[in-house]
Parts: C-alpha cells; structure tokens; sequence
C-alpha cells in the first residue's frame, strides 16, 4: 500500500479494483487537504468518483454504471475504511454486493451514505441557475445524510407517485385504486415536506453567511422553500383533478417543490452575474457540509473535481480559509497552480498508481 510519508495521523483507507483505468489502487489518507495531480485521462477524477460511488452508490458522471469498470473487465470493487468503519461496493452485471465491517448489507436504503460526502464540481453552477430538480436532489442529499430515515421516505414516495400518475394514463378510472395511490402520495408527501422545512432555515443561514465570507460583500443571498403541499391544512386534490385529467400527471406534491435563491429581492439564476452564481454554488455546498457536520459529529469527505480555476484570486483565498483542517479534503488538477500550503498532501496520479510528491 502507498502511504503519504506524512501520514501519522488516522487514516482514510482506499482500494480501487478493476475501477475506470486502475486495474489496482491502494492509497491511505491522513486527515487534511490532498491534491492529485496528473495529465487527464490518468484517473485523478476516478479516485474522487470512487469515493463518491461508495457513498451515493452512483456515479457523478455517468448514469450507466457499466462504465465505471475497467476496460476489458466486467466488474469492480471499491473499498473504503476510516476509523471503525470498513465500507465495499462490489458491481458486476450480475448484480451488486455491498458488505459494512465484514458483513453484508442487503438494502441499498441501509448503506447509503455511511460514508458521507459532499461533492464540488464545476457544474454546481445548474445548482443556481438549472431546474427546480437539481436543487430537490441536492436538499434531499443533504438530509438523507442528516436523517437515516428519510432516503426510504423518499423512494416510497417516488414509487407512490410513478403509480398514480401511471393510474392517472390509465384515464384514472378506477376511484377506490385513485384514492388509495392518493393517501400514499400524501402521506409520504407530507413526511418529505416537512423533512423539507425545517433544513431550510439552518441552510439558508449557513448559505447566507458563507457567500458573505466567500465574496467579502455585505449583501446577503436569500434561500426560501417554495413547496407544493402546505402543513397546515390537507392537500387539496380537488383543485387540480381537471388539470391532472389533462396533463395525465401528478401536479401537488414534493416533485414540485423549490428553493428560490434571490440576492436584492431578484432572482440570482437570472439576474446574477457568473461569479455571483458560482459563489452561491460554492457556498451551498460549503452550507452542505457544514449541516452534516452539525448532525454527525464529523465532517464529510469533500471531494473537489478541478474548482479553484473557476475562482478569482479573492474567492480561492477564502475558500481556501473556510476549508476545515480536520477534514478529509480531496482536490484534483491538472497540475500545480499555485493553490497548495506547506502543510497540504501532494499526489501524483496514473493507471494504478498514486505517488506522494
């Protein structure tokens, strides 16, 4: 195993098998900020998308999963143990195996964010300026890392949902199979919504006071939940059945919630300049790790896909400030520009190999 000559501290243990172009990689961590460099193509992103897929058990870059194993093989391991936790991904087309501390883990529901991240990449911009529905994947990212519960809160929710807008296709005739799918799409509907209001205000503290300190303005960003069910009285069905006859689709509900993010009263992903807008993309995410910290005890990995270019000087420094020392930080680029400290960890990455500068 490569081991920084630094590393006396507790340790982030990483193995990547068969995984992108590592037909082998072992690597130990110690707790602080790590720069992997390398040409592209040379697998510096791959050890972040490992990391990530243990986590999420997805990846960050593509929706087919096929293509995260190595070339002319036909699965992939990705293993992972900090402190008292040991973590393995196994996939094949056959199936996926996860094991916890030896042991195996049948449900995704339960393995899921064990290992917590939060992810930087340069498209965090959509997060500001994209569709309502990066923004409800990231929310509920982020409390499905606070609350264990809520991930499956939010499948019986999807699941509810594809059935009664499938009913609803059907011409929606059959009332007493209507109103079953309706009390579930409520119901779970309900638990999301509130899961939903009450991150909203401790986020949008920590976004607000994280774009002041990123950007040195004073002017304060503003993040408010919009959400389609109300708490304080039962979802009224009735007012869109005509529209939801016509549309064939469900039109209340937490897949049309969103959180509207203004700076002077006016739409930051319209009326924003582009560093406005990766500034609140930074700060949201910087707010994400901040939230599962709080809840957790600990702070997450954060996993940094080449961002620093993306910033002025200015912002870097700040950032570079607001990253905590006792985190477990990993930044990838294409080569050294300027961002490392005396005290960073230094790596250079290639199939198989990553070595301590």
């Amino acid at each position: 195993m490569l081991h920084h000559p630094m590393s006396d501290l507790a340790a982030l243990h990483l193995r990547l098998f068969q995984f992108r172009c590592h037909e082998e990689l072992r690597v130990e961590l110690p707790v602080g900020r790590h720069f992997f460099f390398g040409s592209n193509g040379q697998g510096k992103t791959s050890v972040l998308e490992a990391v990530y897929f243990l986590s999420r058990l997805r990846s960050f870059r593509t929706a087919q999963t096929r293509e995260l194993v190595c070339w002319q093989r036909d699965c992939f391991r990705v293993e992972a143990k900090l402190g008292g936790t040991a973590l393995s991904a196994t996939w094949s087309a056959t199936g996926r195996e996860l094991v916890m501390d030896g042991k195996p883990v049948a449900s995704a529901v339960d393995f899921w964010g064990q290992f917590a991240t939060v992810l930087f990449i340069g498209e965090d911009r959509e997060l500001v300026t994209g569709s309502g529905a990066g923004r409800r994947n990231w929310v509920d990212g982020l409390i499905a890392q606070r609350e264990p519960g809520y991930l499956a809160t939010a499948q019986h929710y999807a699941r509810a949902l594809k059935q009664r807008n499938a009913w609803l296709r059907q011409g929606g005739e059959d009332r007493r199979v209507g109103e079953s799918l309706t009390q579930l799409v409520t119901e779970h509907g309900l638990a999301m919504t509130r899961a939903r209001q009450a991150i909203t205000e401790p986020l949008a503290c920590a976004v607000s006071e994280t774009v002041r300190a990123l950007s040195g303005e004073r002017d304060a960003v503003t993040l408010r939940y919009r959400s389609s069910f109300s708490l304080e009285a039962a979802p009224d069905w009735a007012s869109v059945a005509v529209g939801e006859q016509r549309f064939q689709a469900t039109l209340l509900g937490p897949h049309r919630d969103d959180w509207i993010l203004e700076r002077h009263g006016k739409p930051l992903g319209k009326f924003g300049s582009e560093g406005q807008q990766r500034t609140t993309a930074l700060a949201l995410r910087l707010a994400e790790a901040q939230l599962i910290r709080e809840r957790r005890g600990q702070w997450p990995v954060f996993l940094m896909d080449d961002v620093a270019p993306q910033l002025d000087e200015n912002r870097q420094a700040a950032l570079r400030a607001l990253l905590p020392a006792e985190a477990f930080i990993l930044i990838t680029a294409p080569e050294d520009r300027g961002w490392t400290m005396a005290q960073d960890f230094r790596w250079m990455v290639s199939p198989s190999a990553c070595l301590p500068q």
